[in-house]
Order: C-alpha cells, then sequence, then structure tokens
C-alpha cells in the first residue's frame, strides 16, 4: 500500500507543543505516511534533517502577517503537489489554511485544535474568539487534543454530538523515565549538588507560559533553587530582570536539543500558565515521576496521575505556591506505570491516529 501523503500545517516551528506533537507521531507512522511539513518563514528550529531522514519534506512559506504572499505561496503548494489529507495544527488560524485547501479541492481538510485562550491577553483573546466561529466553515473534519480545547473551538453542540475527534498529546514514554545518571551529570554540568531541591519548568519564553511569576516566585523562596528551560523572544527581557533584581537562585537554560534528561534533574516542576491545552511538557514530568503545581486555568485532564495540584496566579497567591514548593514531595518513578495505563504511549496513540487516516480516506 502507497503512504499516505499528508500535509502537516505547523506554522511555526521553534521546539515549541504542537511541533514536538507532530514530530512525535511522524516517528512512529513514517513507514505508511509521508509528512510534508509546511512551516512559516519565522521559524528558528526546523528538525529537517530528520524530518527528511524519516522520507518527509519540509515547505517554507511566509508568515500570515503576510497574507496575499501567504495565499499565493499556499496556492502553489497545492498546485505542485497531492495529498491525500490536510492536517491544520494553527488553532483557530487554522481558517486561513484551509480556506486555501477548500478553495484548492483538498477533499480531507483536518481542523486540530491544541489550545485555548486566556481574558488576560485581550487583544489575542478577541481575535480567538472571533476566528474560532469560522472553525468549521473551511474544515470538514475537526481534532482536539482534549475536551477543554475541542470544546473551546469546535463548540459544546460538536463536541457533544461526537464530531470531534480526541487525538492524546502522546510521547516516547522511555525517553521521560526517571534517569539517575542523567540527573547527577546534569547537576554537576550547572553546578548543583544532590542536596539542593530544584524547581523546574520547561516552555518558550513567550506570554503565554507567564514565566515572570515564576521569578516573582523565587524572589521571595529562601530554600529552592530553580531552572526555566526554554528559548523565545523574551528570553533577553527576563535575563534583564533577573540581572536587575539579583536572583541567583533562577538559572535560565537554552536546550541545545533534548530536554528530556532535565525532568530527571528537577525536583519539582511547575506550570504557572495563562492558559494551556494539553500541556505536554506536564505529561513529561508526570512520567519522570514529579510533583506538579500548576496554574489554576491549565485544564485538569492534563493531571493524569493526579499527584499535583492547581493554584490561582494572581500577586496574593505567590505565598501559596512558595508554601507547597517547600513541601518538597518525594519523586514516584512509578507514575510512569500510571501514564502508560492511561494511554499516553506514543506507539499505541500514533496507531490510532493511523487508523482514523485511513477511516478518513475511505
Amino acid at each position: 500500500m502507497d503512504k499516505i501523503k499528508i500535509l502537516q500545517i505547523v506554522g511555526s516551528m521553534n521546539n515549541g507543543g504542537v511541533e514536538s506533537f507532530v514530530m512525535s507521531y511522524y516517528r512512529q507512522l513514517h513507514d505508511v505516511c509521508e509528512f510534508t511539513f509546511l512551516c512559516f518563514d519565522d521559524s528558528k528550529m526546523i528538525p529537517q534533517e530528520e524530518i527528511e531522514s524519516l522520507g518527509g519534506k519540509v515547505i517554507i512559506v511566509p508568515y500570515l502577517s503576510h497574507m496575499g504572499a501567504f495565499n499565493k505561496a499556499l496556492m502553489k503548494v497545492f498546485e505542485e503537489n497531492h495529498f491525500d489529507i490536510v492536517h491544520s495544527h494553527l488553532n483557530t488560524l487554522s481558517v486561513f489554511p484551509l480556506r486555501i485547501a477548500k478553495k484548492c479541492k483538498q477533499p480531507i481538510r483536518i481542523a486540530h485544535s491544541h489550545s485555548i485562550s486566556s481574558k488576560k491577553e485581550i487583544k489575542r483573546h478577541i481575535a480567538k474568539s472571533i476566528l474560532k466561529l469560522f472553525s468549521k466553515t473551511y474544515a470538514n473534519y475537526y481534532f482536539a487534543c482534549g475536551e477543554a480545547t475541542g470544546r473551546y473551538q469546535f463548540g459544546n453542540k460538536a463536541f457533544d454530538e461526537g464530531k470531534v475527534t480526541l487525538i492524546k498529546n502522546a510521547i516516547n514514554l522511555e525517553r521521560f523515565r526517571f534517569d539517575e545518571k542523567a540527573r547527577k551529570e546534569l547537576r554537576d554540568k550547572y553546578g548543583l549538588s544532590d542536596k539542593d531541591y530544584l524547581v523546574g519548568t520547561v516552555g518558550r519564553f513567550v506570554e503565554t507560559k507567564n514565566q515572570k511569576f515564576i521569578l516573582e516566585v523565587a524572589k521571595k523562596n529562601k530554600d529552592a533553587k530553580f531552572f526555566i528551560v526554554g528559548n523565545g523572544p523574551l528570553e533577553e527581557e527576563f535575563r534583564t530582570f533577573i540581572k536587575d533584581n539579583n536572583i541567583d537562585k533562577v538559572q535560565i537554560i537554552v536546550p541545545e536539543g533534548d530536554v528530556s534528561k532535565f525532568y530527571s534533574a528537577f525536583d519539582l516542576f511547575i506550570l504557572p500558565s495563562f492558559y494551556e491545552g494539553f500541556p505536554i511538557t506536564s505529561l513529561e514530568a508526570q512520567t519522570s515521576g514529579l510533583y506538579i503545581i500548576y496554574s489554576s486555568p491549565v485544564p485538569r485532564e492534563g493531571l493524569v496521575t493526579a499527584y499535583g495540584e492547581y493554584i490561582d496566579i494572581d500577586e496574593q497567591s505567590i505565598d501559596k505556591w512558595n508554601e507547597s514548593i517547600n513541601q518538597k514531595r518525594p519523586r514516584k518513578p512509578e507514575l510512569f506505570d500510571v501514564v502508560k495505563k492511561a494511554g499516553y504511549d506514543i506507539k499505541d496513540s500514533a496507531q490510532d491516529l493511523y487508523q482514523k487516516y485511513l477511516e478518513l480516506l475511505k
């Protein structure tokens, strides 16, 4: 049987959650599917060598802010290539590429919701609220990473009628299993002893991740040390804040590649985001056996092991975060099995996605 040819519209590839999601599935499905990654020209971390080694392709198009150029480039992509399926991961922005896909008579057009929004980001929230009204206009199939994201983008009626397919944000669990050797190596590298209590998070330096809150928490914490692992547009702003406020207990670490071993170095994982869809990083942390402190807006379905809690992220809650951080809960490596039983092993979930693709083609 020929490989299923799928255009995966991933947008800006900068080592974020959506890109990680698509790559994880492609590593499992490359023998039966050919993924073409449609990326914006502002992408800084496209794993092109790996994609091509798996038999895939990368196509670069202008960012959506250059709408005319984007539309022209995408129409050319459809003119010059054959795809069985178009699968867009741009959340509410999927309306734009899927409009062109429909115009070019692409028969299977999937809109995939990975996120929700926050009223704290006023302009972005308003824009998303308007765009999601058109989420079903050009897509003819609806995917989501969880109930919250599915209901947010496609509406309660579509979700309750079973029109939204849930595709789990599954991961390669073995990569995130607790590793004592990796823990020692990383702690040695960054000047930490095993007695240092290390609080960590992994994520892009963008407004939605709310890492500034971590800095405010760290300013008041006397015992813990903090790692923020990631990169992004706000990185320099954060470095300046750390320097100006003498917060020497916080280290910003720009990953050179795989971040999976950092979870073994952490003693606690925190996620103070303004909003999330289904946070892959929290699943990775739970697989490594870590206790997690989430911000209240993060969907409850993300805490698949029940080893964690939710706290508000207003200024009055900083002391609550520190009180919880200072309780120093033990790591539970046995959570690996809990995550696996919950169905988040990529080897199983990838086959579910493949069967769904085959179903659509029929």
